[in-house]
């Protein structure tokens, strides 16, 4: 199939670029007029105008702080903020700083920026204008300000514009020094403002701090409380008085045990001894000594005189004797023992109660504390913030001088020597750009000029043109609408054998596995069939007819109710003769078909006498009865070079099918359902191009299979 193609060359040109040329090449002299007075009137221009010259000053804000000692600058700087240098260029063009500028330069009274306009003159010769006032003089001083950042960059050019160069140069030079010295002067201010504030606030920081103080003493006074330091608070008293008693507590102890112990060593010479032990005493060692003395002298002389003997008399009233005295020495260390016992527990005694007096004035005493901790609390706190206030003060009257500006000049304006404006290089050639541009446009807008075609005498200006083409191909005629192409599709067959054996071979082909090729062709054709159809209730009816012979329909019918089985969808295939249509049998009508394995109803002669028929006439009838139970419909109808061929089956297919042999041409075909149908229903239909993978035998042709396919529809319907 060959798309239908249209010449370019014989289509009308969008943009007629020879009528163009005729119509400024006729006014010619027009345009070049208008153009030669644009010129005239730029030089004009440029012979009366004043020139104005720009200076430009170049300064860089410098983000970084200067630190040059380590405290904190009242103000710190601009920063790196993109934002906040932009914003610089606004406080360069402040009506406050421009205002300073004008007054010191004393531009008041420039003629420049004082002269009133022609209006103003005129007005003041009538006599009814004013002088202009200050605040107009300095918007006219303002209008000639440029301040601009360049791009992202720390750097701000500050232009001003001026008919004298030295005047332009010295104001943009006096606009960046008023400038840096704001900025300084800001921080200076800052400093001196903050340093005043400090200093007023420090007084009554220090009032309070001594109120706050002098209620803590009151309070210390008032409830009898001393420094800690000193030790006479009520818990350094107990404390003390607490290691007090534990000292005498244990004195105590070891007075009563060493006055046990003398009770019980008694009077004895031994038990004298252990008293010495216990309390050291010259006069108990003394006497124990000379009893011992005495007692070995009078075993001695026992031994030597016997026991009559008068010595041994006198020795034993000595020793009587020193036992009396061993015995009051005991009693006498016996008695010194408990009075150091005795007064040992009586200083126990002493302290204990002192120290329950000093408990219980504590117990008392416990909110006077916590108001006592409050009222530090608060005088710690002012002397904090007086400290810190002291702190800051210092440091801001030390920076007074010390601060330097962020705004640093780097680029100093110069007198200019080449004006501004007006520049004869840019004005003289766009202005005859322009004139011309104006000339073509008024050209253009009063079209060709007319000349009266009968005179003779008129002479006739060679107008150059573009030569038409010559040798236009004619234009081509319309287009004819061709059906859908599906493509071209081989099926299996047996040599030597009919459509039958081809239908099980195709069967065959597409239900075992091995054979994907023809598989991936049907599933091709399903999508193509399914992209064509519109969405609607079940069930969608297919028309499946050919142009001359109706092997090809009925191959490409069962290939595609095959195809649509396999993809899960229920299939009913209709089969009609080519005589109208006749009813169909309800019972034993709907067969399945023994070759293709699909649902079958067949409509014709052959079953117009069976028995148990439906009274329907129509296929709308018949998809009305069984249709609703199947997704897929394929209407299985003659051939459209039959006579017996009705339109009314094509009114109700969703989509029309024609196979054709590969003899055939889709011409042919898309012209033969243009005469059935019309142009406009040709969309509806498709072709596809059936043959077979082998050769058919010698001799038999496609024609000589219909009549066995109409001996096994007859068939199959007498069996069902």
């Amino acid at each position: 199939m060959t798309p239908a193609r249209f010449d370019e060359r014989t289509l009308p040109p969008l943009f007629d670029i020879g009528a163009v040329w005729a119509i400024l090449w006729a006014r010619r002299v027009m345009v070049a007029a208008i153009a030669g007075a644009a010129l005239l009137l730029a030089l004009a221009y440029l012979a009366v105008a004043t020139p104005s010259y720009t200076a430009t000053a170049s300064i860089l804000i410098d983000p970084r702080d200067s630190h040059a000692t380590n405290f904190n600058n009242v103000l710190p700087g601009i920063g790196s903020d993109s934002a906040a240098i932009a914003s610089q260029v606004f406080v360069i063009q402040s009506q406050d700083l421009l205002g300073s500028v004008f007054d010191n330069q004393g531009l008041a009274n420039d003629p420049e920026f004082a002269s009133r306009g022609l209006v103003s003159r005129l007005l003041s010769l009538v006599g009814s204008g004013a002088s202009p006032s200050r605040d107009s003089i300095l918007k006219r001083f303002q209008s000639h300000v440029t301040v601009e950042r360049e791009g992202l960059t720390y750097v701000i050019s500050v232009s001003f514009t001026s008919q004298s160069p030295e005047k332009a140069a010295r104001i943009a030079n006096a606009i960046v020094d008023r400038y840096s010295a704001s900025l300084a002067g800001e921080r200076e201010t800052a400093n001196s403002d903050v340093n005043s504030l400090l200093t007023d606030r420090i007084k009554s920081l220090q009032k309070d701090v001594s109120d706050a103080e002098r209620a803590v003493q009151d309070f210390k006074s008032q409830h009898q409380i001393v420094d800690p330091t000193d030790g006479g608070t009520l818990q350094s008293q107990l404390d003390q008085l607490t290691a007090q008693l534990i000292t005498a507590q244990s004195d105590a102890d070891q007075a009563k045990d060493r006055y046990n112990q003398a009770l019980a060593a008694g009077t004895s010479p031994a038990g004298l001894a252990r008293l010495s032990e216990i309390l050291s005493s010259n006069s108990a060692i003394k006497l124990r000594d000379d009893y011992n003395q005495r007692t070995a002298e009078l075993a001695n002389f026992e031994a030597m005189y016997g026991p009559r003997h008068p010595a041994i008399g006198r020795i034993r009233s000595e020793l009587d004797r020193m036992q009396r005295l061993m015995a009051a020495e005991a009693e006498r260390i016996r008695q010194q023992l408990k009075a150091s016992y005795d007064l040992a527990a009586q200083n126990v005694a002493k302290l204990q109660a002192k120290l329950d007096a000093l408990r219980k004035q504590s117990n008392t005493s416990n909110l006077a504390q916590v108001q006592l901790r409050q009222l530090d609390s608060k005088a710690q706190a002012a002397r904090a913030v007086l400290d810190d206030y002291l702190k800051r003060a210092q440091e801001t009257s030390q920076m007074q001088g010390v601060q330097t500006s962020e705004a640093k000049k780097i680029s100093k304006a110069s007198a200019p020597t080449q004006p501004t404006w007006p520049k004869p290089a840019l004005l003289l050639p766009v202005s005859a750009v322009l004139g011309l541009m104006a000339g073509c446009g008024l050209a253009l807008a009063l079209g060709p000029i007319r000349r009266p075609e009968d005179d003779p005498q008129d002479p006739q200006e060679a107008v150059p043109a573009i030569e038409p083409k010559k040798d236009v191909a004619p234009a081509p005629s319309r287009p004819v609408p061709v059906p859908a192409n599906f493509g071209e599709y081989r099926l299996p067959g047996v040599a030597g054998g009919g459509a039958q054996a081809t239908i099980k071979a195709m069967r065959r082909s597409l239900f075992q596995a091995g054979n994907e090729g023809l598989s991936r062709d049907v599933l091709k054709l399903m999508r193509q069939m399914i992209s064509r159809l519109d969405d609607h209730p079940k069930p969608f009816v297919i028309l499946v007819s050919s142009v001359r012979a109706s092997v090809e329909a009925r191959l490409a019918g069962t290939m595609v109710g095959i195809g649509l089985q396999r993809a899960g969808q229920k299939v009913l295939m209709v089969e009609i003769d080519g005589q109208p249509l006749r009813p169909v049998g309800s019972g034993t009508g709907l067969f399945t078909d023994s070759v293709s394995g699909l649902q079958t109803v067949i409509c014709g002669p052959a079953v117009q006498n069976a028995p148990g028929l439906l009274d329907r006439h129509s296929l709308r009838g018949v998809l009305a009865e069984v249709g609703s139970a199947f997704e897929f419909v394929l209407v299985m109808v003659p051939p459209l070079s039959e006579n017996g061929w009705n339109p009314e089956l094509f009114a109700n297919a969703d989509l029309a099918l024609f196979p054709l042999s590969p003899a055939e041409s889709v011409s042919d075909t898309a012209a033969l359902l243009e005469k059935h149908f019309g142009a406009g229903q040709i969309g509806r239909s498709a072709t596809l191009v059936i043959g077979p993978d082998v050769a058919q035998p010698a001799g038999r042709r496609t024609d000589d299979i219909a009549p066995e396919l109409r001996d096994r529809r007859r068939g199959s319907v007498a069996g069902g």
